[in-house]
C-alpha cells in the first residue's frame, strides 16, 4: 500500500515540459563530472571537509564540466548546510551540481533523513532520499523516507537525480518514463562491489526502457559509467570512458523527443496497460 501511495505521489511531484523552450539553444555536448571521493580519508575538522568538497568543485569547473556529481555517502553523516554557499560560489552560473545526500539527524529532531541538495539555475533545491536500504531502515533511529521525486529542468532537458538504490525500483522507471526523462543522474556508494554490478546492469536496462542517458558517479572500475540509448544515431558500444568526464551526445538525447512520430524515438514513452492473467 504504500508503494502505490508513494508511486501515485511520484507522478504528481513535479510539472515539466518534455520539450525544450524554443529561444534555449541546445548544446551539441554537455559534460559531466563524476566525482571520486576517497571515504577512507577522514577529514580532521569540518572546515577541511567543506574545502575538500569546494575544491573538487572548482576543478570540475576548471576543466569546463556542465554537471558535477558527487557519490551517495561522500559526506559520511554530515550535513550539508555548510558546503552550500562556498560550492555556489566554487561553480559558477548556469552548472548543475549534485551533492549526494547522507544520513544525518537534525538538532532537536527524532527521525534521520538523507537529503540531497541540486544547485540548479543558482540557487538550491532538496530531495530526500525516497527509496531505503535495509541497512538505513535498521538504523537507530531508522531514517524517514522522502516523498517527491525531484525532477529538474536543465539545458532543454528533463533530469533526474536518484540515490543508487532508487534506480533498481521499478516504480522509479515507471514515474522517469512518464515524465520522458532525457539524463537521469545516479549517486552511487563508492565501496559496495555487489551493489555496483546490480547498479550496472540495470543502468544499461535503464537507457534502453527510458530512452535516456544514465551516468553512475563515482565510476565504477568493473563497468562503464555511461549508458546510452539504443536507438539509431548512438554509438551501440558499451561507453567506459578512461577519467571522471563523461560526454553526452546532447542534441542527440533531446532530438528522440523531437520526433513524436517516429517509430524508432518514443516506444519507451507510452508504457501498454496489460492485464494480468494466470495461464
Amino acid at each position: 500500500m504504500r508503494n502505490l501511495i508513494i508511486s501515485a505521489i511520484l507522478f504528481a511531484a513535479v510539472a515539466v515540459s518534455a520539450a525544450p523552450a524554443k529561444s534555449e539553444a541546445i548544446p551539441e555536448a554537455v559534460l559531466v563530472r563524476a566525482v571520486a571521493w576517497d571515504l577512507s580519508a577522514k577529514p580532521a575538522t569540518e572546515k577541511e571537509w567543506v574545502d575538500r568538497v569546494i575544491a573538487e568543485v572548482a576543478r570540475a569547473a576548471k576543466a569546463g564540466a556542465d554537471i558535477i556529481v558527487f557519490p551517495e555517502g561522500f559526506a559520511d553523516g554530515r550535513s550539508l548546510d555548510a558546503a552550500l554557499e562556498p560550492v555556489k560560489a566554487a561553480a559558477g552560473k548556469d552548472r548543475l551540481v549534485i551533492l549526494a545526500g547522507s544520513a544525518f539527524q537534525e538538532p532537536g529532531s527524532d527521525q534521520a533523513v538523507s537529503r540531497a541538495r541540486f544547485l540548479i539555475a543558482g540557487s538550491w533545491q532538496w530531495m530526500d532520499k525516497l527509496d531505503l536500504t535495509p541497512a538505513e531502515r535498521a538504523r537507530k533511529p531508522p531514517l524517514k523516507p522522502g516523498m517527491r521525486l525531484a525532477l529538474l529542468r536543465f539545458r532543454g532537458a528533463v533530469v533526474a537525480a536518484l540515490p543508487a538504490y532508487s534506480l533498481l525500483k521499478p516504480e522509479i522507471a515507471a514515474s522517469l518514463k512518464k515524465r520522458g526523462v532525457q539524463l537521469v543522474l545516479v549517486s552511487a556508494p563508492a565501496d559496495d562491489a555487489l551493489g555496483s554490478a546490480r547498479l550496472s546492469r540495470a543502468a544499461a536496462g535503464r537507457a534502453v526502457e527510458l530512452g535516456a542517458a544514465v551516468v553512475i558517479a563515482p565510476p565504477l572500475p568493473e563497468a562503464p559509467s555511461l549508458h546510452l540509448p539504443v536507438q539509431k544515431g548512438f554509438e551501440l558500444a558499451p561507453q567506459a570512458p578512461a577519467g571522471r568526464d563523461l560526454r553526452l551526445p546532447w542534441k542527440k538525447l533531446l532530438d528522440l523527443r523531437a520526433k513524436p512520430d517516429a517509430a524508432e524515438a518514443r516506444p519507451f514513452l507510452d508504457p501498454s496497460p496489460y492485464y494480468q492473467v494466470e495461464i
